[in-house]
């Protein structure tokens, strides 16, 4: 009889405590498309703030970086495409300077800026903010291995 006492104490608790976590779940379900939305808004507004000419120079191209693995830029115009490392690249170009978004599953994790050093190098450095934050950035350097 006591224990059918105590679980029944425990079921009710549980009860009490499934309820609010189920609502919590549904809600954060809500804002979790807000902050999908907010970050997908601030890349592509960082990418639009970059995109001031045109493109001066050529990126595409097979590349190495010891920090990421390798890396594929496509060029079309101003746009840039290709991955780097498991990331899809998004960005543009503007002069020799290209501004990227490296997006896993639909969510901007990094912001990348790089800059033409020879037609062999690419330098920069890269964000884990979006839009890009020079503050907190890292060194970031490509070596192409292929045109």
């Amino acid at each position: 009889m006591i224990l059918l006492k105590a679980i029944r104490k425990t079921m009710k608790n549980l009860r009490l405590l499934l309820i609010p976590a189920s609502l919590l779940c549904l809600l954060s379900g809500c804002s979790l498309q807000e902050k999908y939305d907010k970050n997908n808004a601030a890349g592509q507004a960082w990418l639009k703030s970059a995109k001031t000419g045109s493109a001066r120079t050529n990126i595409e191209g097979v590349y190495y970086s010891p920090d990421w693995g390798s890396v594929l830029l496509n060029q079309n115009k101003n746009d840039i495409t290709g991955t780097i490392g498991h990331y899809k690249i998004s960005g543009v170009l503007s002069g020799k300077n290209a501004s990227l978004l490296l997006i896993d599953d639909e969510w901007i994790d990094y912001t990348m800026v790089l800059t033409r050093k020879n037609s062999e190098e690419l330098v920069g450095s890269y964000s884990c903010c979006v839009p890009y934050s020079a503050e907190n950035s890292t060194p970031i350097h490509l070596f192409r291995i292929e045109n």
